[in-house]
């Protein structure tokens, strides 16, 4: 029985709900709640029961959550069973009465709920939001209640970061022009807090201080361009770089989390208004002072930092908000200024803040950065060896993914990048003098010794420096000459893991950018002793690594790479038995995938073998691994991909193993289904195109399962098509399968809103189907019943499809009128008048640049308005325009007696068949490349029928059929002197 919606029966519901003992009752309850929620007033009951301190604290916190989640479905008036004007004008008058609440929890549900009901209200039906926010936040402050004050800067930090998110409407810009007053409030209430807490230690008002300061951390950089003339805010900021100094030094003293939110809020604050308008930014004027204080910081705390952990990472964030300030700053100056869409500024503020900043940042200052730099932070840290002696896999996974915002080494790498490729003409020879030094003195660091002293770390810096600065300094240095006679002797003499790392990391680094073939080679023989000598997790996949971006590189030249193939291969598989992590893995996997297509057709069949061996007991292993290995079967997937490709000829003696893979992965009702669809489809479209031989029992098998691919997997729809159009080239009963009428009543479906990619590999599939088909009766019936024809014909005749899409329909059209007879009773059964059908394939024709497909819809024209005219159709003037336009096109081409030339050996209509060999020349054809040549050979009367004759044995026949009429069917002069006739 449904319970009326009162204040007293929703207690007592939520009473019930809410029991931690979980009853049969309470889905009873659960369900009256859905019933009531579309009700009339539901949500300002609601509101009453958490509003009431006499209700108990489960029920009040159960029906926040209530509330907060009924705002987001039903306050837009455009939902169904929205909230009726009425209640909201009632909740949005009570939603501040929870002000003086002493629950933090239920204080900051309250704002979440306020906060939404102000993204979609304001301004249009709250107006005066921030004007009265504005008022009672002076109320509190003077009666000096320290609740309220608190509670109410929460909900404004709620909403003001959730109406900073909106991009589309009217409200992100209300509130900017709508907070003034309220900017001054917060200003003040800043100021003076701040002077009270830091006297007296009051907990209560450093809170309500750090949150006045986080509101205007979020109003602030919203404003910016509205406040930058504002003397207040000008001195608010001044004010606010002293407090940030005066925090960072007294640190020990404030110790505490609230203190460390401060100074990070003061970094958040500095770089929004940067990222907002640098010009502004650089202006003001204590933006200098903001640099010095962050330099100094990276200086001065240099040591803490790199000595901090994930424990205690205080100064390691605010070094990380000061590379990132200085990053920004230096990318303006470099780029004077036109680095954001959202500037507003004239050119002589921007050509002010260059010049204020090329005052500021000299060439002593850049220099010191860069020491500064290459001394702290690009050095491993204590934390870096840890991780690399306990978690390698995991240490050199981070390495790879980690965004270089978040990682202090990796940001500061990214800072000095920007340093070196902006200043070059200050800090080029300076660096290079460094890296000189460090590259030719001490050689006995990185001689034998497998230690790591703090030296050594220092060494590894300077060497990350030569890494980093490849793209600025390429030209000055001989990074050959410095190869041979530093990187290689000390690759091959050191045991010392740090440099065997930084080896591989400047070889990825400098390779792409400067490398002659022949030092190549010896890269090559490097990477090779590493991996077989070294015991070191990280320095075997760190050269994986390099092998990967030297082998992906456009200069690559895989004949140099072959004497080394086997043994390489070999040493990856040996280095992926020892990993343990998923990541770590799955790279391993990539790079061997690669090293497969970029050396096709040049590694073994034998090392090709080791690879397939491999395969079966990962794939099992991804199975019944305790760890979350899954995704290792799609790695596993693309590799097999290439294994086949590579294997070509011989890619048949993987089916045992790889046809029952597809199966599973590929079968709507595996479980595999929706993780291994699209990988497996891709598979399996390699082994059907890559398969020389037969297709057997099991390759036949796979084909019952494209109708669900083509229905279930459109976002993938040409991988699915071409796997239709690959099984169109082999000889089995295609036309006689029942799965063959379902695919093309599927396909007629698709065809209008096709894409030009997928449309493309539709036109191949269905011109193979009317070569190879056109005269099979059941292939006809299919196409007709199926719908596919009448999709065709429609598209044709359709305004809004394009002129080549159509004319690649009248190619397949132009196959099946082999058959006019067929063609014209097909006509005749969709009740398409014949005569307009030609008069549009003529009008097409003239849009038809390609000599091969010209040739086909002239023969296919050809035989239907011959056909027409000899059977009484109306198609005397089309066949006239027809003769016409063929001897217009036997001038442009230069047949022989077979009727080919070399005009019709290119622009196939399968127009990806040639895609094998994109890489390398030189690969032998694929299966489908060879079926498909078979097709065009045996079926394709393009190459063997002179096209000259072939009109005039038409004319002939019509000669004979209309009689003396002939020479008024073909009256026109230029037609007459082709055919001999004056």
């Amino acid at each position: 029985m449904t319970l009326g919606l009162t204040f007293e029966n929703l207690l007592m519901v939520l009473a019930l709900a809410g029991d931690s003992n979980r009853n049969p009752s309470q889905k009873r309850d659960e369900a009256q709640l859905k019933v009531w929620e579309i009700e009339p007033g539901y949500h300002s009951v609601l509101q009453q029961v958490y509003l009431s301190h006499e209700v108990t604290l489960d029920k009040r916190w159960l029906a926040v959550i209530l509330f907060k989640n009924g705002i987001d479905k039903y306050w837009r008036s455009s939902k169904q069973h929205a909230i009726r004007r009425e209640e909201k004008e009632q909740i949005k008058s009570n939603v501040f009465n929870l002000i003086n609440e002493k629950n933090n929890q239920l204080m900051v549900q309250n704002a979440h709920a306020i906060s939404r009901i102000a993204r979609f209200d304001y301004p249009n039906e709250w107006p005066n939001l921030f004007q009265d926010i504005s008022q009672s936040l002076n109320r509190y402050i003077m009666a000096n209640d320290l609740v309220s004050t608190n509670n109410l800067l929460i909900i404004l930090n709620r909403i003001v970061k959730t109406i900073s998110l909106v991009i589309i409407g009217k409200s992100r810009s209300a509130m900017q022009q709508n907070t003034g007053e309220l900017i001054s409030t917060l200003f003040n209430l800043y100021i003076k807090s701040f002077q009270e807490w830091t006297e007296n230690l009051n907990l209560g008002l450093m809170e309500i201080c750090y949150l006045a300061l986080k509101n205007l951390r979020r109003i602030l950089p919203e404003t910016f361009d509205v406040l930058i003339e504002n003397q207040q805010f000008i001195d608010f900021l001044a004010i606010s770089v002293d407090h940030m100094q005066l925090l960072i030094v007294e640190h020990d003293k404030y110790s505490s989390d609230l203190i460390e939110r401060y100074v990070k809020c003061y970094s958040k604050l500095y770089l929004d208004l940067l990222h907002g308008n640098p010009t502004n930014f650089v202006l003001l004027s204590c933006s200098k002072k903001i640099l010095t204080t962050y330099i100094s910081l990276l200086e001065h705390k240099a040591d803490l930092i790199y000595h901090s952990s994930e424990d205690n990472d205080f100064w390691e964030i605010l070094a990380l908000k000061g590379f990132l300030i200085l990053k920004r700053i230096i990318t303006y100056l470099f780029k004077k200024g036109s680095i954001s869409l959202k500037q507003r500024n004239n050119k002589e503020q921007v050509d002010q803040s260059i010049a204020d900043l090329k005052q500021f940042f000299s060439r002593e200052l850049l220099q010191n950065i860069c020491d500064l730099i290459i001394t702290w932070y690009l050095k491993l840290k204590p934390s870096d060896l840890e991780s690399w002696q306990i978690e390698p896999e995991e240490w050199f996974n981070e390495e790879l993914s980690s965004n270089w915002e978040y990682q202090i080494r990796a940001c500061a790498e990214n800072l000095f990048q920007d340093l070196i490729k902006f200043f070059k003409d200050d800090l080029g020879d300076y660096i290079i003098q460094k890296i000189a030094s460090s590259i030719t003195t001490n050689d006995s660091l990185t001689a034998s010794s497998p230690e790591i002293s703090e030296e050594l770390l220092v060494r590894d810096s300077l060497y990350c420096t030569f890494q980093l600065s490849s793209y600025s300094i390429a030209d000055q240095a001989n990074f050959d000459q410095l190869l041979t006679e530093i990187f290689l002797p000390q690759g091959y003499a050191t045991k010392n893991k740090i440099i065997q790392r930084r080896i591989c990391l400047i070889l990825n680094e400098w390779v792409p950018v400067k490398c002659s073939k022949e030092n190549k080679i010896e890269i090559y023989k490097l990477l090779n002793h590493f991996l077989a000598t070294s015991n070191d997790k990280i320095v075997r996949i760190s050269t994986i690594q390099t092998l990967k971006v030297i082998i992906k590189d456009w200069d690559f030249v895989k004949a140099d790479f072959q004497p080394f193939l086997t043994e390489t291969i070999r040493l990856i598989i040996d280095v992926l038995s020892q990993m343990q992590l998923v990541e770590t893995k799955l790279f391993i996997l990539d790079t061997i995938s690669v090293i497969i297509e970029q050396n096709n057709p040049l590694i073994s069949r034998e090392s090709l073998f080791e690879i397939l061996l491999m395969v079966p007991s990962y794939w099992e292993a991804a199975y019944s691994s305790t760890q979350n290995e899954s995704i290792l079967r799609n790695s596993l997937l693309r590799l097999l991909k290439s294994l086949v490709i590579s294997l070509n000829e011989n890619s048949h003696e993987a089916h045992s193993f790889i046809l029952p893979v597809i199966a599973n992965c590929c079968s709507p009702t595996s479980e595999d289904y929706s993780l291994l669809s699209e990988d497996g489809y891709e598979l399996w479209l390699a082994i059907l195109q890559f398969n020389q031989g037969a297709a057997d029992d099991s390759l036949v098998k796979l084909y019952e399962l494209l109708p669900s691919a083509l229905m279930n997997s459109t976002e993938i729809l040409p991988i699915i098509l071409s796997i239709a159009r690959s099984y169109s080239l082999y000889d089995f009963p295609f036309a006689e399968s029942p799965i063959t009428q379902e695919i093309l009543k599927i396909l007629a479906g698709y065809l209008p809103a096709m894409r030009d990619d997928s449309f493309n590999i539709f036109i191949a599939f269905m011109d193979i189907l009317f070569l190879k088909l056109s005269s099979n009766e059941t292939f006809i019936e299919s196409i007709i019943s199926s719908g596919l024809f009448k999709a065709m014909a429609e598209y044709v005749f359709s305004d809004s499809q394009s002129i080549p899409q159509i004319n690649k329909i009248f190619v397949v059209f132009s196959r099946l009128s082999a058959n006019p007879d067929i063609f014209f009773k097909i006509l005749a059964h969709l009740s398409i008048d014949p005569k307009s059908f030609v008069d549009l394939w003529l009008k097409m024709y003239t849009n038809n640049g390609n000599p091969r497909n010209k040739k086909i819809n002239l023969m296919g024209l050809l035989n239907l308005t011959s056909f027409g005219v000899i059977n009484s159709i109306a198609l005397h003037d089309e066949l006239l325009e027809t003769v016409k336009k063929t001897f217009f096109f036997l001038e442009e081409v230069n047949e022989n007696e077979q009727g080919t030339c070399e005009a019709y050996q290119q622009d196939f209509i399968y127009e990806d068949i040639d895609d094998y060999s994109y890489l390398d020349p030189d690969i032998k054809p694929h299966g489908e490349k060879l079926r498909y040549q078979h097709l065009l050979d045996t079926c394709d009367p393009l190459y063997k029928t002179n096209l000259k004759n072939f009109l005039i044995e038409g004319l002939q026949m019509v000669r004979l059929k209309v009689g003396d009429s002939f020479l008024t069917l073909v009256n026109d002069q230029y037609v007459k002197d082709q055919l001999g006739l004056n």
